[in-house]
């Protein structure tokens, strides 16, 4: 099983521990990537990171949204989009704010119940 978690860059560290934890469980969860807060994104900084999503999103066998509070920005909208039209079963930890990837996620599951699965 392979599972693509996308989330805000504001939740990395909690992202990074449900990899971790997921791995631990023999999941190979992975995100987009490394993210450094003292390094200045650039476009070509931004561009690398998508298509390396992309990639990822590609090999997996479905996408888990970390959106606490509800939130997602910019480029998660686009990973879903991205996941939906690769036909990707997309799961939202919280239903999300932004109506127009609302609309392509197919449940709703807390980390919690989330890691049950495996």
């Amino acid at each position: 099983m392979r599972i693509f978690i996308a989330g805000s860059r504001k939740f990395h560290s909690e992202i990074q521990r449900l990899c971790k934890e997921l791995n631990k469980k023999g999941v190979k969860a992975s995100t987009a990537g490394e993210w450094n807060s003292k390094i200045k994104d650039t476009f070509k900084s931004e561009k690398k990171a998508l298509l390396n999503a992309f990639k990822k999103i590609n090999t997996s066998n479905l996408v888990y949204i970390y959106a606490k509070d509800g939130y997602v920005g910019k480029t998660v909208a686009m990973e879903i989009a991205y996941a939906y039209a690769k036909n990707k079963k997309i799961i939202s930890s919280e239903k999300i704010s932004e109506l127009s990837a609302k609309a392509l996620i197919t449940k709703i599951e807390n980390p919690v119940k989330f890691l049950e699965r495996f």
